[in-house]
């Protein structure tokens, strides 16, 4: 145990010598390499209960129009979405510039997603006044694509 801060004590007089971190030139980091970059898997479980039952959970948004405040509210919204593929990864262009792709989930597969009802109305805590619709999603997608964004 000693020695752990003895070798923090030698390391801070390196750190303050080199500077701190400092930014890559352009050359420097298009030599950096990912491999396929990162990928990410999404399990979002949103409003849901264990034994299937619903409350009164609501989304709110509300908005100002000719000094009238009106509310529109989402009623118990919620389900499973499961994305696989979306994927971060460095990229070079024929061209030579280099840019980062974001790609779109390869597989999606949503479960009770959705919500009971939709409604605008002036109290966002009030009654359900006006059911503008409900949407229950179930099944599986697949996407292809990529955005590419160039930063300046």
């Amino acid at each position: 145990m000693m020695k752990m801060p003895a070798a923090f004590g030698l390391l801070l007089p390196l750190a303050a010598l080199a500077g701190g971190p400092k930014p890559l030139p352009d050359s420097e980091l298009a030599t950096v390499r990912g491999a396929d970059g990162i990928s990410f898997a999404v399990d979002l479980n949103l409003n849901r209960q264990p034994d299937n039952t619903t409350g009164d959970s609501r989304l709110v948004i509300g908005q100002k129009v000719d000094e009238r405040m009106t509310y529109i509210v989402v009623r118990n919204p919620g389900g499973r979405i499961q994305m696989l593929g979306l994927n971060i990864s460095p990229q070079t262009s024929a061209d030579g510039t280099n840019y980062v792709a974001l790609t779109l989930p390869g597989y999606t597969r949503f479960t009770d997603t959705g919500f009971d009802s939709i409604s605008v109305q002036a109290d966002p805590h009030g009654a359900v006044s006006g059911n503008l619709g409900r949407i229950s999603l179930n099944g599986e997608m697949t996407m292809q694509g990529q955005l590419r964004l160039w930063s300046h």
